[in-house]
């Protein structure tokens, strides 16, 4: 088997792989929002350094893929992947599509949910901040 048949097979693995870890990225992200919501420091924290243990999986994957596509002169983007997907034979090329758009999918999501997590997170420091060095009736008043 050629190198080139190896880092195709470590991509599309890599494809697969980070898509699971999106999946557990979304599970992760949605009970953060809920452990904010419940205000709740420990777990927010437990929550916190379990999703700190995922990026570094995906950056690692990321750059893995980009490297990959460079060594066959393809761009480190999408239009790469699909041209690279195009040398495929046509079932594995379907395949490997589905599980590039899954990511795709997976990784929006998973973007929006951290959003809007920070977004809740900066509004209730925002508010505790008034409460603790303001007076409290100042900031309801403010809003």
């Amino acid at each position: 088997m050629s190198n080139a048949t190896e880092r195709v097979k470590a991509l599309l693995h890599d494809l697969q792989q980070d898509t699971q870890n999106y999946q557990r990225l979304r599970v992760l992200l949605e009970q953060q929002r809920q452990a904010l919501l419940t205000c709740s420091a420990a777990r927010s924290e437990e929550i916190g350094d379990t999703l700190m243990a995922i990026y570094p999986l995906l950056q690692a994957s990321s750059r893995r893929r980009a490297t990959t596509l460079a060594g066959f002169a393809l761009p480190a983007d999408g239009q790469g992947l699909q041209a690279l997907f195009s040398r495929l034979p046509a079932a594995l090329r379907q395949r490997a599509g589905e599980w590039w758009q899954q990511l795709e999918q997976q990784a929006r999501l998973c973007q929006q949910l951290n959003q809007r997590n920070g977004l809740l997170l900066s509004s209730q420091q925002e508010m505790l901040g008034a409460l603790l060095h303001d007076d409290p009736q100042d900031y309801l008043y403010s809003r």
